[in-house]
């Protein structure tokens, strides 16, 4: 290839060496070369970006902005881009944009329009080539070698040699739309210097998936995977043993993710698994991804912690999953000795534990609704019982047989920190759990009729041990097979249980859990959950609600049951303040939440009745059920037919409205986009 003094700007990728190459050179003279910082850093506000280019005129500065790959979707994904481009604005700057695909189709076009932003200041008007002279550009169609480094670059460097060649065999075509998309996004995230990206995407998107590509494309010299817990630190092991079932490297429904190319070299921490203090920093350096969670982090004070071996070099990016808990002291450490690399925060809640917004650059967002249209993700029915009693009596009884009430949710609330007092806690009076069960109940028969020959499940949460095992005896009484889990059970004991839950042959239908079940739980089969205690955040009891939003794919309901016919059933009381998070599920989804106020009427309905128009299983209607004289149970479907009928038409919208961009762009007397669409529908009918 040719040089000149433009291409040795300096590139930190094949899309950077390319516009230097093939735009830049023939669109200006080489005295422009005085004129362009490369990775120009740029302080707006609070906010800090890096520009791929910056060229400075006497009176323009012009930013160009490389974007790796074309957006598939109008739908919000890129909200960060879009802002950031609107600060860039607001600070005086001109801004031009080529894309990977640009630049190898339309190299032609490229150069015009830089010229044409460039002739807007006199100083460089001045080096502007008055017939360029343009050449076919040697790029690959797949944009997936925009993030390649840069012909000529000496082997192994800053980047690793394992990490340089895989990235180039990253197999996209595996991935779902929604994958595909955010990973497009975070290649223009980060190809634009942003280190702080978060990706929000609904139970059942494949945040996994995600975060496993993700650290193929992006890292250089070693990657580390944090979770929460050894469930989601168990997940990503298996997502990254290529022996494992259902993992992500060669074991994605549209293939593999790296075909032919040799595993990654994956050392799993976990404090399980023995002594951190005896893993050396020889073994960590031996890796190429690291997976642990924060609790063998440590603080890096002691010798023997995992942050006390690895200096901040080592590791150049991050992938953290459930980002909400984020906030917490353990991964603010891990950032803080992790400065300059770069981080993907994962989660399916939009809100951190403490209420506030995810503090990262927001680069992709997937819906719950997306989610439900897209078939990953079962529908919400929402049952609330509300009782007749102003609050409901809850006691503790302590070893000496004395005995302490809470009454009412915000005594309740109280005691959430306190794990000794809340392994005390049982319900006064068992009526309104028995009224909450008579809805589950009823809401297992349906889905069972639904679903046969699959056992639809039930998830339960509880205040404390002793509250559980009160649930479990309720449930039992009703019919509904139930165990509970704690942590003080031996792992044994914790392993067996959840085996007779979750077989197809074993002989529970229900589980009461205690935090143990939550974030990273994923079992399909789960059609009914029931928090049966309150929750200080919102982000905890959604967590909670997502075990069981993941969709069934059993060959047994192939032809019988389609995805978007299933649906979970939310029940709970209203005491315990659930409310609001329901709505905040609404308001997430740009919806205002739509509830029928109905009052019990104990002369037309009888216990379990349904009140209206009913409708079976898979087919949403309005419904309430009424039971006896102790309260009202009201129902809701969170997203009816029409909102998500609405929802696939504006999508399918979008993507053509993508399409007609594309057409537009390459054609000199494009049709009105209305046509088009009458076209495009011609065609595919």
């Amino acid at each position: 290839m040719l040089e000149t003094p433009h291409t040795g700007l300096g590139a930190d990728s094949f899309l950077e060496y390319a516009f230097l190459r093939w735009v830049l050179t023939p669109a200006t003279l080489p005295q422009i070369v005085a004129r362009v910082e490369p990775q120009a850093a740029a302080t707006i506000g609070e906010r800090h970006y890096r520009l791929d280019y910056e060229i400075v005129g006497d009176e323009q500065r012009v930013a160009v902005e490389l974007d790796g790959f074309q957006f598939h979707s109008s739908r919000g994904a890129f909200t960060y881009d879009r802002l950031r481009q609107n600060d860039l604005q607001a600070s005086g700057r001109s801004i031009v944009r080529f894309s990977y695909d640009a630049i190898r189709t339309d190299v032609g076009r490229c150069v015009a329009q830089l010229q044409a932003v460039l002739a807007l200041d006199p100083s460089l008007a001045a080096l502007l080539v008055s017939s360029p002279v343009l050449e076919t550009p040697e790029m690959d169609p797949d944009p997936i070698h925009a993030l390649a480094p840069p012909p000529g670059a000496a082997a192994g460097g800053d980047q690793d040699d394992y990490f340089a060649s895989v990235a180039e065999q990253l197999n996209q075509a595996t991935l779902r739309d929604c994958q595909s998309e955010a990973f497009a996004a975070l290649a223009n995230y980060y190809g634009g210097g942003g280190n702080r990206a978060a990706c929000v995407m609904a139970v059942g998107a494949g945040k996994t998936a995600l975060g496993v590509a993700a650290t193929l494309a992006f890292t250089r010299r070693r990657a580390m995977v944090v979770t929460p817990g050894s469930v989601i630190r168990g997940t990503f092991d298996r997502a990254f043993d290529p022996e494992a079932l259902g993992n992500v490297l060669n074991g994605l429904p549209g293939g593999p993710l790296i075909p032919g190319q040799a595993p990654p070299r994956v050392l799993t921490l976990d404090r399980n698994f023995g002594p951190i203090g005896e893993v050396t920093r020889e073994e960590l350096l031996a890796s190429d991804v690291i997976v642990t969670n924060f609790h063998s982090l440590g603080d890096g004070e002691s010798p023997g912690d995992l942050l006390a071996k690895i200096d901040s070099g080592d590791v150049d990016f991050i992938v953290v999953d459930e980002a909400h808990i984020a906030a917490a002291d353990s991964y603010q450490r891990t950032f803080a000795h992790f400065a300059d690399a770069r981080t993907l925060l994962m989660s399916a809640c939009f809100q951190r534990l403490d209420g506030k917004p995810i503090d990262a650059d927001v680069v992709y967002r997937y819906r719950l609704i997306d989610s439900i249209v897209d078939g990953n993700a079962k529908n919400l029915r929402v049952h609330r019982f509300a009782p007749d009693v102003a609050q409901t009596t809850y006691e503790m009884v302590w070893p000496d047989g004395s005995r302490e009430e809470i009454v009412g949710r915000d005594a309740l609330l109280e005691l959430l920190g306190d794990e000794r007092k809340l392994a005390r806690v049982t319900a006064k009076s068992t009526e309104p759990m028995r009224q909450v069960m008579r809805v589950v109940r009823d809401a297992l028969e349906g889905q069972a009729a639904l679903l046969a020959p699959v056992k639809p499940r039930v998830l339960f949460s509880a205040l404390g041990e002793l509250h559980a095992a009160q649930i479990a005896e309720v449930a039992n009484e009703f019919g509904i097979p139930a165990a509970h889990l704690h942590h003080s059970m031996g792992e044994a004991q914790i392993r067996e249980t959840k085996a007779r839950f979750e077989s197809d042959a074993g002989n529970l239908q229900a589980l009461v859990q205690l935090k143990m079940l939550g974030q990273g739980y994923d079992f399909p089969a789960i059609c009914v959950v029931v928090p049966m205690r309150p929750y200080g955040s919102f982000s905890e009891c959604y967590q909670f609600i997502g075990r069981g939003i993941r969709v069934i794919q059993d060959v047994r309901l192939a032809g019988q049951v389609a995805p978007a016919e299933q649906i979970l059933d939310v029940v709970y009381h209203a005491e315990f303040g659930i409310d609001d998070h329901i709505d905040t599920i609404y308001a997430e989804n740009d919806m205002d939440p739509l509830i029928e106020q109905i009052e019990a009427d104990d002369e037309s309905h009888g216990e379990g009745e349904v009140a209206g128009d009913g409708g079976a299983y898979g087919q949403p209607q309005a419904e309430a059920f009424v039971l006896f004289e102790h309260g009202t149970v009201e129902e809701r479907i969170v997203h009816g037919p029409e909102r998500i009928e609405q929802a696939r038409i504006d999508r399918e919208r979008q993507a053509l409205a993508q399409r007609y961009a594309d057409y537009v762009r390459s054609t000199e007397s494009p049709v009105s986009f209305e046509q088009y669409a009458s076209i495009i529908g011609a065609l595919g009918s």
